[in-house]
């Protein structure tokens, strides 16, 4: 079957990925186990340079950086969002509330909010695609096992989008085509905007038409660990965002673009230099903060993502 069906069904069906008890936690660190705290400061900083009251976590997990963010900004309201009821970590915090689903979150969350989309762009599922020797777009196909072959003709929107955002012309070149992702996005902007939400981050692995790979960028992640992708369930399947392209298609649903940039850059604007503060003894506390914050501006880690900002306004 398609790459795009495949995937979509080995992370969000009935016994798929995400639906798993030990939640994306127990398979990769995302820079929300790394340092919780430390970004949920940032975060609820961002929120005030905005003008925000509230803060909507889509693609949550099981609501860890939620329940920094209640210890750190109690003063704002906080939502978050994934394909999972309500987390138990999150039983008792009442200033959190929780969609199972982005179909069941209410208008009224986003009101006054900063949506942040911390890696989820990266599991929306989207086509692969790949030039044949004839040198035609065509869809790969994938079965359970995770062998590849190529089946027909990529769609027109497909080509047009691969044509503007990511061209492919060599034999065996390969793509991840961003249609759902930029669809996601742009709902998303839409939705922020009609409820009287302000800004949008999204944060990623990403790229720009600059910089490309050739050969794609899908992936899987097992406890821990890089493993051939397979639509099975057994592993997380992820593939870098275009981000420009992202950027664009919530521009065309009435975003303004404040920030395109990397995780480093963006976090040391909001305070995060991975130093001792001006006056700050060299205590344990300290020490760890410091750790935490190198880990999240490491520009050979996690300092590399992408930080996509739009504004509503």
């Amino acid at each position: 079957m398609p790459w795009d069906v495949a995937w979509t069904a080995a992370l969000y069906g009935p016994h798929g990925f995400y639906r798993r008890p030990e939640g994306p936690a127990g398979h990769f660190r995302t820079a929300a186990h790394a340092a919780a705290p430390v970004l949920a400061a940032a975060l609820a900083s961002l929120a005030d340079r905005h003008g925000c009251s509230a803060i909507v976590d889509v693609g949550a997990g099981r609501g860890e950086l939620l329940l920094a963010l209640a210890d750190v900004a109690p003063q704002l309201r906080l939502h978050g969002v994934d394909v999972v009821e309500r987390p138990p970590g999150l039983v008792d915090r009442q200033q959190v509330g929780w969609s199972p689903g982005l179909e069941v979150l209410p208008a009224s969350a986003l009101a006054g909010a900063l949506v942040v989309a911390w890696e989820l762009l990266d599991v929306v599922p989207c086509p692969v695609v790949e030039v044949s020797r004839e040198r035609v777009l065509r869809t790969v196909l994938v079965d359970g096992l995770g062998i590849e072959e190529l089946g027909g003709p990529i769609a027109p929107d497909q080509i047009a989008w691969c044509d503007q955002w990511w061209p492919l012309a060599e034999p065996g070149r390969r793509a991840e085509v961003g249609l759902t992702r930029d669809a996601l996005w742009s709902d998303l902007v839409r939705r922020t905007s009609q409820a009287g939400g302000v800004v949008l981050l999204a944060v990623d692995y990403g790229h720009t038409r600059a910089d490309r790979p050739p050969g794609g960028t899908l992936v899987g992640y097992r406890q821990g660990r890089l493993v051939p992708p397979l639509p099975d369930g057994s592993c997380d399947v992820t593939s870098h965002v275009a981000l420009d392209a992202v950027a664009d298609a919530g521009r065309r649903a009435g975003a303004r673009t404040l920030e395109l940039t990397d995780q480093r850059t963006a976090l040391r604007g909001l305070g995060v230099t991975g130093r001792l503060r001006p006056g700050e003894a060299p205590s344990a506390p300290a020490l760890r903060r410091i750790s935490a914050e190198a880990e999240l501006i490491d520009p050979a880690g996690l300092g590399a993502f992408g930080w996509l900002l739009q504004s509503t306004a």
